[in-house]
């Protein structure tokens, strides 16, 4: 694991149980059945997350991250944030390079740009993309340092 994601995941274990709430992870086989399946290839970090927490939402109300819906879960969660439906929900504008993975409470996304290999946030009201990551991980970095400003561990406004 690399060490973005190994400090992203001790943060997130920080904090005290209903400040996020994050599904089992999955395993890489099932990852591997999505990317053949859809023909994506997914960045590994994000892969990596996946395998410890398949989605789900942090600092709730917050950010929803998407995860792969496993058969085995029988079915959807009510609001839950799955890969395979955020392929059909796309801006007309996004293009086909950008793979939504998170919600962001203000109705933006964070997407994958499959094209330059990069983690993007697209603004939807001005549909166009405002800033980059180089990975999935300095944006959940990013992300989560946002949510300790505002959150304490106990899950306190701060």
């Amino acid at each position: 694991m690399n060490e973005k994601m190994e400090y992203c995941i001790e943060e997130i274990r920080k904090y005290s149980d209903g400040v996020h709430e994050l599904r089992k992870g999955i395993g890489k086989e099932k990852i591997k059945i999505f990317e053949k399946k859809t023909g994506i290839v997914l960045p590994d970090d994000y892969m990596e997350f996946l395998t410890i927490y398949n989605g789900g939402e942090i600092f709730i109300p917050g950010t929803s991250i998407a995860g792969i819906y496993d058969e085995e879960m029988k079915e959807k969660e009510r609001f839950g944030n799955y890969l395979d439906d955020n392929l059909q929900k796309k801006w007309p504008d996004m293009g086909d390079e950008l793979l939504i993975v998170a919600d962001l409470n203000y109705g933006d996304m964070i997407c994958i740009d499959e094209k330059n290999n990069v983690i993007v946030q697209w603004d939807h009201e001005k549909g166009e993309i405002v800033e980059e990551w180089d990975s999935f991980s300095s944006w959940l970095k990013d992300e989560l340092e946002i949510g300790k400003d505002l959150v304490d561990y106990n899950g306190e406004d701060k």
